[in-house]
């Protein structure tokens, strides 16, 4: 018997029914208007080698991936669609990806309505930290930067020099990858990179198992869900420079599903029984920054504070908030209690743009200061706590691609490299090689869980 440990069994149906949807749509919308859409198909195969034994060794080690991008604008409407499938040759499984999928309406006076999934620039700097608060990373690889967005309704106006965004929703996808899911008492993962909770405990002083188990609740209790946010801005210009200054504020659920468990030792199994309640946690997130850019050069500054334990009021209380509220469970053989902790961040960045390259210097710095533990299956550590990044691209020629990121924390010594190089051999075709590379001394940082996660990959892949 299989559980799903997230809501990915009811939303991976919702993901890819998008995916065809928009292909058909796609399909449909370009005999008609053929000279203002455009799309994108790619098609490839990839290959991973371990660099060395993670604790969580999985089976797969290759895979089809399947990206579709397609847009179109007819009048005052356009539309758009980002989406990614893996399909895991080892055991037929698969992972969905869902950016972008939206309809947008361009109203009077640079007024717009966009309905669907949309990447929101409300915090700039999330996507190179993979702090996720915001939005969610697609998570096909333990360093994957690209981004997911939100779905709901995005107002967004102009008055002179103000700009005023509101986002509101009622529906809710929570990451999904790694997708992690329950078989035969068992918390198992399609990829490397999860955290595996403890597989056995002490009771009377002898080792026994521990067997999990999941209580699913209601889709509709995960799927339909609130959010409410407003962003205002105010921006500048003189000759070649520009700048703006925004702030923000978002109610939300969080990026992925908490756990509620309670434990107690069952003699017919000589186990510990795990029961596991997946619930959803909103959050209100609010900061701001500051943008100043001069000819190829951007600066941008700002600060983010996020809090699992505000309430927006009775309107918009979750429809799970009566399990939200029963957060921890003490048990005589398994504890859990999920940390909930207000969050504060500063962070920066410097970028250089031409036609041929874009580098950026990146800055984090964490203030809240609280106690979470590394191997908490339940509550995670922040991922970094005063570090600095590179990150960049370049065209080498026209045949010849090469990108990095690096990622350093000052305080606890985590090294985080990403290199990739991209070749275009003929017409439509791609060749990547990239490698990820991680060093992480110290026991109680986020990445000392994923210290053995080395890979080199190969990927083939073909554009239509």
């Amino acid at each position: 018997m299989t559980n799903s440990f997230s809501a990915k069994s009811c939303l991976i149906q919702v993901v890819s029914l998008c995916l065809m949807v928009s292909t058909v749509n796609a399909q449909v919308i370009s005999q008609d208007i053929s000279d203002d859409s455009r799309g994108t198909t790619k098609i490839g195969y990839e290959k991973f080698v371990r660099l060395n034994q993670p604790q969580n060794k999985t089976k797969n080690s290759d895979w089809f991936d399947f990206s579709h991008s397609y847009k179109f604008q007819r009048g005052t409407l356009e539309g758009n669609f980002n989406g990614d499938l893996r399909f895991y040759i080892n055991n037929s499984d698969f992972s969905p990806s869902l950016s972008e999928a939206y309809l947008r309406y361009q109203g009077d006076g640079g007024t717009t309505y966009t309905l669907g999934r949309q990447k929101l620039d409300w915090h700039p700097n999330e996507s190179f930290w993979q702090l996720d608060h915001f939005q969610n990373t697609r998570g096909f690889r333990l360093m994957d930067m690209k981004n997911e967005g939100l779905t709901g309704f995005h107002y967004q106006t102009r008055d002179g020099a103000l700009t005023t965004e509101i986002f509101l929703s009622y529906f809710y996808i929570p990451g999904l990858n790694p997708s992690v899911k329950v078989e035969n008492g068992n918390v198992v993962s399609n990829t490397d990179w999860y955290k595996r909770p403890p597989e056995r405990t002490i009771v009377a002083n002898q080792e026994v198992d521990i067997f999990y188990d999941v209580n699913m609740p209601e889709y509709r209790n995960i799927i339909v869900q609130k959010s409410l946010g407003m962003r205002m801005g105010l921006d500048w210009s003189h000759k070649e420079t520009a700048g703006e200054f925004n702030l923000f504020s978002i109610y939300k659920p969080e990026r992925r599903l908490r756990i509620n468990a309670e434990a107690y030792y069952e003699p017919s199994i000589d186990s510990v029984l795990v029961n596991a309640t997946p619930v959803v946690n909103h959050h209100v997130m609010f900061g701001g920054e500051i943008r100043q850019r001069y000819n190829q050069f951007e600066l941008i500054a700002g600060a983010i504070t996020v809090d699992p334990n505000a309430r927006l009021g009775a309107d918009f209380d979750s429809l799970s908030l009566e399990i939200e509220n029963n957060r921890t469970t003490p048990s005589e053989y398994f504890s859990v209690e999920p940390i909930y902790n207000r969050e504060s961040y500063a962070h920066g960045s410097l970028s250089y743009k031409n036609d041929f390259s874009l580098i950026t210097l990146n800055y984090l710095r964490y203030f809240s200061e609280h106690i979470k533990g590394s191997n908490d299956f339940y509550s995670e550590t922040v991922k970094w706590k005063n570090a600095v990044g590179l990150g960049g691209s370049h065209q080498f020629s026209d045949w010849l691609q090469g990108t990095v990121s690096l990622r350093y924390d000052i305080e606890r010594g985590d090294n985080l490299l990403n290199a990739q190089a991209i070749f275009l051999p003929w017409r439509q075709s791609t060749v990547t090689l990239g490698t990820e590379l991680i060093r992480s001394p110290e026991v109680s940082s986020y990445w000392s869980a994923y210290r053995a996660n080395d890979t080199f990959y190969l990927n083939i892949g073909y554009i239509f």
